[in-house]
């Protein structure tokens, strides 16, 4: 099958609508969460450091997820880009086994409930889905080795 540039454009689409959202649950705002529990979380410091870091690398992931397919990628340093869009798709490859992990834990022991994988799982899932996919693409089309 082949992935045209379509599936970069996607994997940017992700990483940038997830940047919004870090970025507006950083400002003290939680829609598609729950508030009181997401009020509470956010209340350690840490917890917003992350989220900041996060809607950082979801920023950074846009341009990477763009440069094999736009022309202004030729101007970028190509292993750079390459590393950092394997290093993305790792890390969501990874979020998304340790998700389904734990979901096969909860269904063996008889505490899986639809209703806790809430929308994030599946999203983490297309994200992992969307970037290795990218980043495959850019690795065929000689984008990491030129």
């Amino acid at each position: 099958m082949t992935w045209g540039p379509w599936i970069a454009d996607a994997a940017a689409l992700w990483a940038f609508v997830f940047a919004i959202f870090h970025i507006v649950w950083a400002a003290g705002w939680y829609p598609l969460l729950d508030a009181e529990q997401t009020r509470i979380a956010f209340a350690t410091p840490w917890k917003w450091t992350f989220d900041v870091v996060v809607a950082a690398m979801c920023v950074i992931a846009v341009p990477v997820a763009l440069a094999p397919v736009m022309s202004w990628g030729r101007h970028v340093p190509r292993g750079l880009i390459y590393t950092l869009a394997w290093i993305g798709s790792a890390l969501l490859v990874l979020r998304s086994v340790a998700s389904l992990v734990q979901a096969g834990y909860l269904i063996s022991v008889g505490r899986f409930r639809w209703a806790d994988m809430g929308i994030w799982e599946p999203w983490f899932y297309l994200g992992a889905i969307l970037f290795s996919l990218s980043t495959w693409r850019s690795k065929r089309s000689g984008f990491a080795s030129s």
